[in-house]
C-alpha cells in the first residue's frame, strides 16, 4: 500500500473534519511529534458516501481498514492512573482477536503485539472475544480451520500468566471469550445464552458468558464493597431478523438472559465489555448511516437489534458516553472498531448501591492484529455515601 498518497486522497475527500488529533505515520519521527494532523473519521464510510458502489464490498472494505491503521495512529495510550484517595481505578482491554487468524481470516498470527499491548497498558481484566482453546476441528468454518495457529495461542496464555494474569476463564461455546485477570477471582459461573429463543435451532452455534466477581480491594477485606461483577461474553453475529421484527432476534433474546442474570446474581457494579455486533445510530452522521443502513441490510441484518436499549433500562450505560478522555476528538464512540468501518465493540457499566461507577478515559489501539481494534477503558469506583 501507498501510505502517502492514500493519506493525501483521503484528506481531500472528507474535507475539514471537526476536530483532528491522529497522526500521520509517515510524517512521524520515532522521537518526534506529528507533523501533520489527518482526519479521523472511517475512511471507508467517507468514501461510500460519495461513491455508494462501494456499500458491502468487503474486500475493498478491508483494504481501506488495513490502510488507515497503517496511515492514521491516534494518540499514544496514556499511563494507567492509580487510585486516589476518595475512588479506586481498573483498567480493561477488550479485543475481538478473530482467533488469532489477522483482518482476513486467513493471515495467522503471533501473540508478540498482543502481549506488547497487554504490557504497555497495564491492564487489570482482559476480555478476548473469538479466543478459543483449539486446536482447529473438522466443523470449523474455514478460513479459520486452516489458519489458526493453536501453537500461539498456547503461548499467548502461557505469556500472560507470566505476566501475572494467572486467573483464565473461557465462556462454554465454539467462539470462545477468554478473561483474563491478576485480580483475585471471588466466584465464576457460565450461562448459557441461546438455550430458549426460538432462533437457536437455526444458529449453527450458540453463545454464551461467563461471569467472575473480582475483587480489587486490600487483601484481608472479606466484603462486598470493593468487587466488581464482570461478565465476559459476545453477542451473535446473526440476528435473523429485519423490519418490525428487528428487536425482536438473536441478539436482543441473548441480552434479556444475560441481564436477567444481572438482575438475579450480580454483586458490586458490573461490566459488559464486547462485541455487541452492533452500531448505535446515535455515533454517526445521517449520511454515514445511510451507509451503514445499507451495508447490514445487504447481509440480512437490522439497524437496530435493541440491545443497547435493553442495556440502558437495566442500569447500564456505555462508556463512551460517560468518558472523561478520548483519544479521538469528532464523535462520543470511536471512529470505528472493526473492519466495516463501523464501532461494534462497547464497554457498558452499572454502578451499584455502594460504589458509584465514573469512566476516566477510554482509548482505542491500532492494531492490524485482528479484524476488529483493542479498547481500553478505565473505571473508578466512588463511595457512595448512605444518608
Amino acid at each position: 500500500f501507498s501510505t502517502h498518497s492514500q493519506s493525501s486522497s483521503t484528506s481531500g475527500a472528507m474535507g475539514s473534519a471537526a476536530g483532528r488529533i491522529y497522526r500521520s505515520r509517515s510524517q512521524m519521527d520515532l522521537n518526534e511529534r506529528a507533523v501533520e494532523e489527518v482526519p479521523v473519521r472511517s475512511w471507508y464510510l467517507q468514501r461510500a458516501k460519495e461513491d455508494p458502489k462501494l456499500i458491502g464490498q468487503a474486500a475493498e472494505m478491508r483494504k481501506l481498514y488495513v490502510e488507515q491503521l497503517r496511515t492514521v495512529i491516534p494518540s499514544p495510550l496514556p499511563r494507567a492512573e492509580t487510585s486516589g484517595d476518595d475512588h479506586q481505578m481498573l483498567r480493561i482491554i477488550q479485543w475481538n482477536l478473530n482467533c488469532l487468524c489477522g483482518v482476513d481470516g486467513q493471515s495467522a498470527q503471533t501473540a508478540t503485539e498482543i502481549l506488547k499491548i497487554v504490557e504497555r497498558s497495564t491492564a487489570d481484566i482482559l476480555l478476548f472475544q473469538e479466543a478459543p482453546t483449539g486446536p482447529a476441528q473438522t466443523w470449523w468454518w474455514e478460513p479459520w480451520r486452516s489458519t489458526f495457529p493453536v501453537r500461539e495461542m498456547r503461548r499467548l496464555e502461557t505469556s500472560l500468566k507470566r505476566m501475572g494474569y494467572t486467573t483464565q476463564l473461557r465462556t462454554e461455546c465454539f467462539s470462545q471469550t477468554l478473561l483474563c485477570t491478576n485480580l483475585h477471582v471471588r466466584e465464576f459461573q457460565h450461562v448459557q445464552l441461546d438455550l430458549q429463543h426460538a432462533y437457536r435451532f437455526r444458529m449453527e452455534e450458540e453463545r454464551a458468558a461467563v461471569r467472575a466477581v473480582l475483587h480489587f480491594g486490600a487483601k484481608d477485606d472479606t466484603s462486598d464493597d470493593n468487587v466488581i461483577s464482570v461478565y465476559a461474553t459476545h453477542f451473535h453475529h446473526q440476528n435473523f431478523t429485519l423490519g418490525a421484527e428487528s428487536k425482536q432476534g438473536v441478539r436482543q433474546a441473548e441480552a434479556k438472559v444475560l441481564l436477567q442474570h444481572v438482575a438475579e446474581a450480580s454483586v458490586g457494579p458490573v461490566l459488559v465489555a464486547t462485541d455487541f455486533n452492533q452500531a448505535r445510530r446515535q455515533d454517526y452522521d445521517p449520511e454515514e448511516w445511510a451507509v451503514i443502513a445499507k451495508g447490514v441490510f445487504s447481509v440480512g441484518e437490522p439497524e437496530d437489534d435493541g440491545v443497547a436499549e435493553l442495556f440502558e433500562e437495566a442500569g447500564f450505560r456505555c462508556a463512551y458516553d460517560m468518558a472523561k478522555k478520548r483519544n479521538w476528538p469528532v464523535s462520543k464512540a470511536p471512529p470505528f472498531t472493526h473492519w466495516t468501518g463501523t464501532t461494534v465493540d462497547y464497554p457498558y457499566v452499572r454502578s451499584s448501591a455502594k460504589r458509584r461507577v465514573g469512566v476516566d478515559g477510554v482509548y482505542i489501539v491500532n492494531s492490524s492484529v485482528s479484524d476488529h481494534l483493542p479498547i481500553v477503558t478505565d473505571i473508578t469506583f466512588t463511595p457512595i455515601t448512605q444518608l
